[in-house]
């Protein structure tokens, strides 16, 4: 049972567990404003006014949210970070590439002179 004006616990549990593939169009919109509208009223209501699972809901919700969110931020970072070292990467098999090209060429120009100077 929940608080009055606060969306039942039921409702909310019985839209968890149905895919999204299953719901129509409408309880899909529903869903939306519904939880919406809760969330404000969580928001609103002091504590001391909520029952003890209303309140117990509403710390869930918002811990479920915040998890959420950092999780994001945390993908974000850890993006970030891979495209770094990957960019280092690159940087670093280019400078291989060209002392490698560098060692090879000046091995060609060696060979040369040392066939010229045989010539001679």
């Amino acid at each position: 049972m929940s608080d009055i004006g606060r969306k039942d616990f039921g409702d909310k549990f019985t839209e968890t567990v149905k895919p999204d593939s299953q719901k129509s169009a409408f309880e899909k919109t529903k869903e939306q404003v519904t939880d919406q509208a809760d969330k404000l009223a969580s928001k609103v209501t002091p504590d001391n006014q909520k029952s003890f699972a209303q309140t117990l809901s509403d710390k869930v919700q918002s811990g479920s949210e915040k998890a959420k969110s950092e999780a994001g931020q945390n993908q974000s970072s850890l993006a970030d970070t891979a495209t770094q070292y990957l960019d280092a990467g690159k940087e670093k098999l280019n400078e291989a590439v060209e002392y490698v090209s560098g060692a090879l060429s000046g091995a060609k120009e060696g060979a040369k002179d040392g066939a010229d100077s045989t010539k001679k």
